[in-house]
């Protein structure tokens, strides 16, 4: 089985777990310390995947892992990573009490938007958390590593309301989940992942602003991999939101539909304009749905139009 793991320094381990069957799309991590964690799982599909990896580094044993939030294409392995290793809990926010035992719910709100087909054909399906698996996060928490080594989490909504990035005080890297946004292969750009019901604009600039207080060498994505330049991408991040926004804001009275159409056209321009390359504007517009980064950011607006 094909793999694909980068090893950076104070042995952080990035794992693409090849979602979808592509490279670059989501990456896991994995901190190898006296107390080791992983850092997301993804997809159940991707599953074989990172165990294959985790087995090339010789790891045969994972007893904790932590989520940064509850959306399926970080949490959907899961289930198949708790029923592999027999004392592996996770640490997620308080909602994973309420979804990972019983994921119908959360199943069902994404096959309401990209079909159920299509879930099981990329994501695949989605195992039951038992309770006694899962420990819920706090904001400012501690995650001991060993070795007076600490991971500390932070609640940071504003691209959902369960999501938490995580601090590695010894390499001073920040595991962004999807806060940031995305940067695919190979760009080094940042662009905004913006869906509802959660994406509020003051909320997730309060947050990324918070993140720029702290001493940081890289960010680690999801969506994609670790990077160098973490205010750059910061600043970068917000400077296209407030663009995003006010697209959407200025498009007449038209369907979610047809306003995502014309969304992806302009961004495709504007990146032509920028000379960024064929293949990478490809990984960047292919892999999101602008139907509802649309859905996300009117939704936003009407709730500061309606407080």
């Amino acid at each position: 089985m094909k793999q694909d793991v980068v090893k950076f320094d104070n042995n952080i381990y990035q794992i693409d777990v090849f979602m979808e069957n592509k490279s670059g799309r989501m990456s896991c991590y994995y901190i190898d310390s006296s107390n080791p964690i992983l850092i997301e799982v993804g997809p159940s599909n991707s599953f074989p995947y990172l165990i294959s990896s985790l087995k090339s580094l010789g790891i045969n044993e994972v007893k904790r892992s932590a989520m940064t939030h509850l959306h399926l294409d970080h949490i959907g392995g899961i289930g198949h990573l708790v029923e592999k290793y027999k004392k592996h809990f996770v640490y997620i926010h308080e909602l994973g009490l309420k979804h990972l035992p019983n994921p119908e719910k959360l199943w069902k709100a994404v096959s309401d938007i990209y079909t159920e087909e299509w879930l099981i054909e990329n994501w695949g399906k989605i195992k039951p958390t038992p309770i006694d698996r899962i420990k819920t996060l706090n904001d400012n928490q501690f995650l001991d590593l060993g070795n007076k080594r600490k991971l500390i989490a932070f609640h940071d909504p504003g691209h959902a309301k369960h999501h938490y990035s995580f601090y590695d005080e010894l390499s001073k890297t920040l595991f962004i989940g999807d806060t940031l946004g995305l940067i695919y292969p190979h760009g080094n750009f940042v662009q905004p992942n913006l869906p509802p019901p959660d994406f509020d604009k003051e909320i997730l600039f309060n947050t990324l602003e918070k993140f720029e207080k702290l001493d940081l060498e890289y960010l680690a994505l999801a969506h994609f991999g670790i990077h160098k330049n973490p205010y750059q991408l910061i600043n970068s991040a917000k400077e296209s939101i407030e663009i995003w926004i006010n697209f959407i804001k200025n498009l007449p009275d038209i369907s979610n539909s047809e306003a995502g159409s014309i969304m992806e056209k302009w961004i495709r321009t504007n990146y032509e304009i920028l000379e960024v390359d064929a293949e990478t504007i490809k990984n960047y517009t292919s892999n999101v749905n602008f139907e509802m980064q649309v859905s996300g950011i009117r939704n936003y607006l009407l709730k500061m139009k309606n407080p």
